[in-house]
């Protein structure tokens, strides 16, 4: 938490924290119109999230609950969103949404990838966003698991893991791939072979439903719904046991989960997808504000990555 917050506090004062201009590509006013409510919808969905599993229990029973020390995990997630681009550019988004850059270049320390920074993510849809999606994933996984189990009472612990990764990988590819087709961000650094819609700007890596939905989400769903009859996660264990005041514990379980969440996060998905990254195939045409000066690479310094395209590197 110190390393994200010293990231995105060395983004915030330093001189990258600039909107991304779109270029000279336009769209059409009936796109800007819905790209504004979609930006309005995440947002307002964010604060409705926070206010049901945060806020409303919090102020009922003067404690953060479980679900509270979920969300404030799977929110912050949002962090590593841009993190795919860590050693070559593979994520576009759209720079007509609101945005001031991106916590990469000048920001994060080792960033290797060229103008990371120009990555325009949507304030009003990649922060609100996580804080929404990533938590009602979990929960709507949780709550199919509930199902499943009063259905079928004899589910064991390998099997139950099995649903949730499974589930977390259909859940975030079906939402994944409907986005996609809006415009607002793309995967232009995919693997074809493993990908649906390939070749097209809308294309999806069936690695990033997988890694994301399936291990990343998976994992924070994992954790949440095994609980013991305290209704204590795995990483709180033994916290009961310290001798120090209930503000302290309640503070250190909710230090507990976060971390262990963005732990996972960072070895199931943020990691391996370096390796993707470093492998995509050549991007299919996009308009200037998805490419947003992010293809320095080459000879040149004018090609997007692909077989045989040099990275340059510090």
């Amino acid at each position: 938490m110190a390393f994200q917050f010293y990231v995105l506090g060395s983004w915030i004062t330093g001189p990258n924290f600039k909107p991304t201009p779109p270029g000279a590509d336009t769209i059409s006013d009936s796109l800007h119109f819905y790209y504004l409510l979609l930006q309005i919808g995440v947002s307002g969905a964010a604060v409705a999230c926070m206010a049901k599993w945060l806020v409303l229990p919090y102020l009922r029973e003067k404690r953060i609950t479980a679900d509270g020390r979920l969300f404030i995990a799977g929110g912050m997630i949002f962090f590593w969103d841009c993190s795919m681009n860590y050693t070559s550019t593979a994520l576009f988004y759209n720079s007509h949404l609101a945005n001031f850059g991106a916590w990469t270049s000048g920001a994060w320390p080792g960033w290797m990838s060229p103008s990371g920074n120009r990555l325009p993510e949507p304030l009003y849809i990649t922060i609100p966003g996580y804080v929404s999606l990533v938590t009602t994933q979990a929960m709507f996984i949780c709550w199919l698991l509930r199902k499943a189990k009063a259905r079928w009472p004899q589910l064991g612990v390998a099997s139950t893991i099995g649903l949730i990764f499974l589930g977390g990988t259909i859940v975030d590819s079906i939402i994944e791939v409907a986005l996609l087709r809006t415009g607002i961000y793309a995967y232009p650094g995919a693997i074809r072979s493993i990908s649906l819609f390939a070749g097209q700007t809308y294309q999806f890596p069936l690695n990033e439903g997988f890694l994301f939905g399936g291990l990343g989400v998976g994992s924070m769903t994992a954790l949440h719904y095994f609980r013991d009859d305290k209704g204590q996660t795995l990483a709180e264990r033994g916290i009961d046991k310290l001798r120090m005041s209930d503000t302290g514990k309640q503070w250190l379980r909710t230090f507990a989960v976060y971390g262990f969440c963005h732990l996972l996060f960072l070895m199931l998905y943020t990691v391996p997808m370096q390796w993707f990254s470093l492998h995509s195939d050549p991007f299919p045409q996009y308009p200037s504000y998805l490419v947003n000066g992010m293809c320095t690479y080459g000879v040149n310094a004018d090609q997007c990555p692909g077989p045989g395209v040099m990275m340059p590197r510090q």
